[in-house]
Formats: structure tokens, sequence, C-alpha cells
């Protein structure tokens, strides 16, 4: 297990905040309106380029859980708003 590592996201912008896990857990750190969206790759395939890729994040809860059997690349992105996340892997 790494230390947890903290992650501005620029509005409008897909950043990848995990590579090649299959195990983790990531945490909304602002408390703003801002909207998250997450989508995922097999490990070193090509990064999202469209807003359709993604999916909500944090609708119930401020955590997200990564539970993956190959090792994935996954990516957020914060709509309108710039935010923050906290990774642990």
């Amino acid at each position: 297990m790494t230390e947890p590592v903290i992650i501005d996201c620029t509005a409008n912008t897909w950043i990848k905040v995990a590579s090649s896990v299959t195990a983790g857990t990531i945490f909304k750190l602002t408390q703003k309106r801002e909207i998250y969206l997450q989508t995922w790759r097999i490990a070193g395939n090509t990064a999202p380029t469209t807003i359709v890729e993604g999916v909500d994040m944090f609708e119930e809860y401020d955590f997200v859980v990564i539970d993956s059997q190959y090792p994935i690349d996954v990516y957020v992105r914060c709509i309108d708003l710039n935010g923050k996340i906290r990774v642990d892997l």
C-alpha cells in the first residue's frame, strides 16, 4: 500500500489518478457543488477524450472504491469547477 495522494482536479479535464491498479479508494475532499465523473481503461490503453465516457462519481457517498480483477488506469473529470480528491491505493 502506498501513501495517500492528494490530486487537484482541473475543471473539464480528464486526469489519470491511478495507474495499473486493482484496488483502492478515492475520496472527495472539497465540499463545493462540483460534479465529478469517473472512467477507467485497461492499464496502458488510450486515455478518455470526451465527457460522454464518464459516469457520475460520489452520488451517494464522498468516496468510491476501486475493485478490478485486472490492472486498470482510473481517470477523474470535474465538471465546470476545480475540485480535489484523495487517492488511497
